[in-house]
């Protein structure tokens, strides 16, 4: 009985040990930094020792970050670590994050019978080879609540010629509801209102103090649209507040590269807003806004915009392309923006900028990651870039640079990998294309490794093309790291699982 309850206490601590990814980039500081991985490093990420080890066949193409929980009493199954994959058929699942093999919990949320199915993006542009191709399903990557074991995500369906967005919480443990789904509508002003069908769900969803949040942009800039924020109770899935980018204008999408918003340590909020009109008091196209939730209300109390937004709307320059991110321990907030630079703000005082920094390479889509306030981007026209934050501005000259280029949008999407600060355990892994944009249409691509400290490469898909290839890439969606593997989502009905091969 001693040696069983040793076993028992040994495993749970090792459980205890392994990272939970419960949101988009790991955390709502948006940093993109997993800082408990104490399995892969730069000695044994290599094309020797390094590849795929399995992939998991789900319906359709998944354009949400896997998220990943570890020990989950899965019903019926026993305890796993589970991966959880949402795709835009409409479909979410619960797979082994150890093994390859059948899901251990599929939702899906279509009926085709009954006439219910995912939206046909030919539906929204006329056109299957833009941004989207294929079908509009669940796109923004869900947000899970670990200690409630609910995961949250908007599914987009046509039910008999009508299109609907829905919100829905399920049980992590077995998929089941948690509440019953509610169907999302708002209007403001008494005039305009939430389009279900033309309003894209890309950002991925965040929980701040007991709510779920959820913005929307437009697919293509087709007008008319208008960017949208609201927030639901996470209990019960009551709409508690609603926030038009726009009311008195037009356009003013919140997209962001598929990143979420970020949240400062007293719960503010704040997201990049797109091309739109603005007037600094209802209308906030082109900016960064801070916002309280309070009283089931949004709250703007804070703001940031560029004194030449006019241009950047004429340009089609986005200053909402990436999502803010917070650097760790300050209360610098990165914005970045399809005129290739970052602006750096800080979250207590909106109305000037600390500085801004051409890049140089291109728009910034994906966005930076960072480590030890170290700041990695990799722009759509460039190579990797690292540059040191000095404590209160970025420094203007990179510190390293990595010799594989980028070969158009969307860049490289990135994530960290280390054990804390740890010498030899940062990794900067990055989802791109291999050999063309795929600004419109689709493109192959490529999971690539570095070592953070020197940007030399380690190891990339097409080393070992046979073994390892990725597929057709899906932009903007970083891949997960949790427990010594690496999972890649793609475009081909699969996502791929990278780790340390048997040998080694």
């Amino acid at each position: 009985m001693k040696l069983l309850s040793l076993l028992l206490l040994l495993g749970a601590a090792l459980f205890a040990a392994e990272i939970s990814v419960t949101t988009n980039r790991y955390s709502n500081l948006g940093d993109g930094a997993n800082l408990q991985e104490t399995t892969l490093n730069v000695h044994n990420v290599n094309s020797s020792g390094f590849g795929k080890l399995f992939a998991y066949a789900v319906d359709g193409s998944v354009y949400a970050q896997p998220l990943y929980l570890p020990n989950v009493a899965i019903s019926g199954s026993g305890n796993h670590n589970v991966v959880y994959l949402a795709t835009m058929n409409d479909r979410v699942y619960a797979f082994d994050a150890d093994a390859a093999g059948a899901p251990l919990w599929m939702r899906d949320f279509t009926n085709p019978a009954a006439g219910i199915t995912p939206v046909p993006i030919v539906d929204i542009t006329h056109n299957n080879n833009l941004n989207v191709v294929g079908n509009v399903g669940i796109m923004g990557t869900p947000v899970i609540d670990a200690s409630a074991h609910v995961i949250y995500l908007v599914a987009r369906t046509k039910e008999k010629g009508a299109y609907v967005q829905r919100l829905h919480a399920l049980d992590t443990r077995d998929g089941k509801d948690r509440v019953a789904a509610v169907t999302i509508s708002a209007t403001v002003n008494g005039s305009v209102s939430f389009n279900p069908m033309t309003n894209n769900q890309r950002p991925a969803l965040t929980l701040v103090k007991g709510a779920v949040l959820i913005a929307w942009a437009s697919h293509e800039d087709i007008d008319p649209y208008h960017g949208w924020i609201m927030a639901y109770d996470a209990k019960t899935l009551r709409q508690r507040a609603v926030f038009c980018t726009t009311p008195n204008g037009k356009e003013g999408g919140v997209w962001q590269s598929g990143r979420g918003a970020a949240v400062d340590s007293k719960g503010n909020i704040y997201y990049e807003i797109g091309n739109g009109d603005w007037n600094g008091t209802t209308d906030f196209g082109e900016s960064l806004v801070k916002l309280q939730l309070k009283r089931d209300k949004f709250k703007v109390v804070g703001y940031y915009t560029p004194a030449d937004y006019q241009e950047l709307n004429k340009r089609d320059a986005d200053f909402g392309s990436s999502g803010p991110l917070f650097i760790p321990g300050t209360t610098i907030i990165i914005c970045g923006d399809k005129h290739g630079a970052l602006t750096l703000l800080n979250s207590k005082d909106l109305t000037k900028a600390v500085q801004t920094l051409p890049v140089k390479g291109g728009r910034v889509l994906g966005g930076p990651v960072l480590w030890q306030q170290n700041l990695y981007i990799w722009g759509e026209a460039d190579v990797l870039k690292e540059f040191r934050f000095n404590g209160h501005t970025i420094d203007d000259a990179p510190f390293a640079k990595a010799s594989a280029r980028a070969h158009g949008s969307p860049g490289g999407a990135l994530t960290l990998s280390a054990d804390g600060s740890k010498p030899g355990s940062g990794i900067i892994w990055g989802l791109l294309t291999t050999s063309k944009s795929a600004d419109h249409g689709n493109a192959d691509g490529a999971l690539h490794a570095f070592d953070a400290e020197t940007l030399t490469e380690l190891w990339n898909t097409e080393q070992n093309a046979e073994r390892d290839r990725l597929g057709t890439l899906v932009k903007f969606v970083p891949p997960t790291v949790a427990n010594g593997k690496v999972y890649a989502p793609s475009y081909d009905n699969r996502v791929l699982v990278y780790g340390l091969l048997a040998a080694h």
